[in-house]
């Protein structure tokens, strides 16, 4: 049953154009009213998964990763690297715990933007005449 999780978890919904489609019609904003939604949908065109038995095993990998979490070191910003040297791509849940726990996220630039006091430069271009300002040839 853990595969079915798994495929879940990893299938692309943005690139699936029924699901594309029927989400613009219903118009959802809510993360729970899309994780129903995309349940749904996946029960009823890809194959069979149990709703409740999805949320349990989604808790309980959640509470694994905060375990794994909370035994590496909290303050540690950096990406974890993978066997081969690579940095390791994390995923959209990954980047919305560390946001929830106020952490940078790994590979983010932080833009330092200043405001300049400056007053704003004049336009150097000709406005564009309106449909009723233009004088008939």
């Amino acid at each position: 049953m853990e595969s079915v999780f798994s495929r879940f978890d990893s299938y692309n919904f943005e690139a699936d154009e029924r699901f594309a489609d029927g989400l613009k019609t219903l118009n959802c904003r809510e993360q729970t009213e899309l994780l129903k939604l995309k349940l749904f949908f996946y029960n009823r065109f890809v194959e069979p998964i149990d709703q409740q038995s999805y949320k349990q095993w989604i808790s309980l990998s959640c509470n694994n990763q905060q375990d794994q979490t909370a035994q590496s070191d909290p303050d540690s910003n950096e990406t974890e690297m993978s066997a081969d040297g690579e940095t390791k791509q994390l995923s959209f849940a990954e980047v919305m715990q560390l946001v929830q726990e106020g952490r940078e996220v790994p590979g983010v630039t932080k833009p330092d933007v200043q405001p300049s006091n400056q007053s704003p430069t004049p336009s150097q271009m000709q406005r564009v005449q309106k449909p009723w300002e233009t004088t008939p040839s």
